[in-house]
């Protein structure tokens, strides 16, 4: 091989080795420049199987990893014993520049239920703090006496731990049941109804029952016989023509009625003006007009007379008309009255 192609093959290898540098730095260089914002919770429960460089996850999306596990106690001056966690989080998955993010932003989606808790990765053991939004009711803050160097994210406790608490609260109401007094209650209970099953003469209740089921059998027979007769349906028909003739009767009663009731304003509207007339030829006749006058006052006692007949008349026919409505109901709703009458009276027999 000559020295031209040991050049080229030099040449070739630095080539390359600034291309992958180049390539590393470019694809590195975000996360490396990129500062994350630090934020702390503290959990009240043991944290197994996270480490610190586990995910932080908002909704399964990751958003920054774990930076630090520790106790409250090493790091602030207080006697309680939470395990004290921080995590770095990317600022670009927030709207907003990072002083939003690091004050007024993180108290607003605090107060909206923003929670961190520690949750499970399969079946492995490994853990990571997932993000999520809660009922802030029902997931209140844990008691801190202590002011927080960094942004403060409550944590609610995982869902393993609020399943074993609700295991063990089943499992104490079990222990608390007194068994024994149950089954003893249940044996005497079994007991007392078999004596009153023994007891009791079920053969005559049964006997009983049938009679009293055969006697309603008997009387919904008889009175299916007595509306499917033909006595009923005939007196049904009859009442209704005599309705239907009643009301033939009435209509045509009060037809001229009301047309001489309809005439008498006109007479006597002819009757004024024939007085009007009589008034004026009286002028001209003094000597008649004594006898007019008299004649038109009998003229008007005779049709006062009329009158008070007709109103008397009329009120008699709607009285007719009243009891003719009435028989025709009670026909309706008592037919058997109408083909019998009135029931007979009591017998002394048995009035005695």
């Amino acid at each position: 091989m000559n020295k031209l192609s040991y050049f080229k093959v030099g040449v070739f290898v630095i080539a390359a080795s600034v291309i992958t540098i180049i390539g590393v730095i470019l694809l590195g260089v975000g996360s490396v420049f990129q500062k994350n914002v630090m934020v702390e919770t503290y959990i009240d429960e043991s944290v197994q199987g996270l480490d610190v460089g586990s995910a932080v996850k908002f909704r399964g999306v990751p958003i920054g990893k774990v930076e630090q596990i520790s106790l409250t106690s090493a790091e602030y001056s207080t006697r309680k014993r939470y395990v004290l966690v921080r995590a770095g989080i990317s600022p670009s998955i927030f709207r907003g520049n990072l002083a939003e993010l690091s004050a007024a932003g993180f108290k607003l989606e605090i107060e909206r239920g923003l929670r961190l808790r520690l949750a499970a990765q399969g079946l492995t053991g490994v853990a990571y703090i997932e993000a999520d939004y809660a009922d802030p009711q029902r997931n209140p803050p844990l008691e801190i006496d202590w002011q927080p160097r960094h942004p403060y994210v409550p944590s609610t406790r995982s869902r393993i731990t609020q399943l074993g608490e609700s295991v063990e609260k089943i499992l104490r109401s079990v222990e608390s049941v007194d068994v024994g007094r149950l089954v003893d209650g249940i044996e005497k209970s079994l007991s007392t109804i078999t004596k009153v099953a023994e007891g009791a003469n079920l053969d005559k209740l049964g006997r009983e029952a049938n009679t009293f089921l055969a006697e309603v059998r008997d009387t919904n027979r008889q009175l299916k016989e007595i509306v499917g007769s033909a006595e009923l349906k005939s007196a049904l028909k009859d009442g209704a023509g005599a309705a239907k003739s009643a009301r033939e009767i009435i209509d045509n009663a009060e037809k001229p009625l009301k047309q001489l009731l309809a005439d008498l304003p006109q007479a006597s509207e002819g009757l004024t003006r024939l007085v009007k007339r009589l008034d004026s030829v009286a002028n001209d006749l003094p000597e008649t007009s004594t006898q007019l006058r008299q004649t038109i006052q009998r003229m008007n006692r005779l049709i006062a007379n009329q009158q008070r007949d007709i109103e008397r008349t009329m009120d008699n026919l709607r009285a007719i008309s009243d009891n003719m409505k009435e028989i025709t109901e009670n026909s309706k709703k008592y037919p058997s009255q109408v083909l019998f009458g009135a029931p007979p009276p009591p017998s002394k027999a048995i009035q005695r």
